[in-house]
């Protein structure tokens, strides 16, 4: 007994005609009716009773066509779900990233992704930029969402990642309202020698704090540094009077009314958000499709030579 049999049976018991499930199945009567008699062989008991209106079930034949509704059923649900899973429209990724991502290019990109792939279930591992690097490698995550530390600042990843550039923005001075209202426009950094520099944690491979830092260097000043683990965390104490900061300019989404964020007057490198994910691993089609919405932006900017960003109008 094959899947076709019952197919073939279940076609008959519902059409109550030999003749009718043939056009239903697209066959010619000869061949449906050797299947169904090669089946009650198989079986050894007859299924169909036959007369000239059609067909009628035995008491055998009711009780396989119970058993091969659920069972054709079952076949059909799970061929679905290896289909789905295949085209990347069902199953689970894992997503690692830090928390000043969700300042701006995490949310919408995961609120379209949703909207396109709503079967897909996300994991979401934050933590610091090693953390997230880790968990790209180890294979915890599929993906790594972090900033690039500046050029010549911090290491960039090793070559076992595939790095791609999702968005760009400048620095700016995070400042408590008070201390901003000296400043006219925008904020030269040698005027906060004297202040409490709030940074996210310092990393072995860089990040944000790498950008405070050399901002700062760059302007001549070497900051006292006040280290915490999340840059949400800066911004609440930059508010609470206890320091200044230089944040991606995202940082101004979730400033309250006691913060400021002005831009710099001198020139420095503009953060990079980034995704990265490993090298030697072919992308799953959760991934490919992930990665496509998050490059899709008009200029191509990748770092990795296996991940390719398309063109305006590609």
């Amino acid at each position: 007994m094959d899947l076709r049999q019952l197919r073939y049976f279940l076609a008959v018991a519902e059409e109550r005609s030999v003749t009718r499930a043939a056009a239903r199945l697209h066959l010619t009567q000869p061949p449906l009716s050797a299947q169904l008699a090669r089946l009650e062989h198989e079986l050894g008991v007859p299924l169909l009773i036959r007369h000239r209106r059609g067909v009628d079930l035995t008491e055998a034949g009711r009780h396989l066509l119970a058993h091969a509704r659920r069972l054709l059923a079952d076949v059909d649900a799970a061929a679905d779900s290896v289909r789905r899973l295949g085209e990347g429209r069902s199953g689970r990724m894992a997503l690692a990233f830090v928390s000043a991502t969700a300042w701006s290019v995490l949310p919408p990109l995961l609120r379209r992704y949703h909207d396109e792939r709503p079967d897909v279930v996300l994991d979401f591992l934050e933590d610091g930029p090693d953390g997230v690097l880790e968990h790209v490698r180890a294979r915890r995550a599929d993906l790594g969402l972090l900033h690039l530390p500046p050029p010549g600042a911090g290491a960039r990843p090793e070559p076992d990642l595939d790095v791609a550039v999702v968005q760009r923005e400048p620095l700016v001075a995070v400042l408590p309202r008070a201390l901003a209202s000296r400043f006219a426009e925008r904020v030269d950094l040698a005027e906060l020698a004297g202040e409490v520099f709030l940074s996210p944690a310092r990393a072995g491979w860089g990040g944000l704090a790498s950008h405070l830092l050399n901002a700062c260097r760059s302007a001549g000043v070497e900051p006292v540094l006040r280290e915490v683990a999340l840059a949400h965390t800066v911004v609440s104490l930059v508010a609470a009077g206890l320091g200044v900061s230089v944040l991606p300019a995202s940082a101004r989404l979730v400033c309250g009314p006691q913060v400021v964020a002005l831009p710099l007057s001198r020139p420095v490198p503009v953060v990079e958000t980034a995704l990265l994910r490993r090298r030697a691993d072919a992308p799953s089609p959760l991934v490919a499709h992930f990665l496509r919405l998050a490059l899709a932006t008009p200029e191509p900017d990748v770092l990795g030579p296996a991940v390719a960003r398309p063109r305006s109008g590609a």
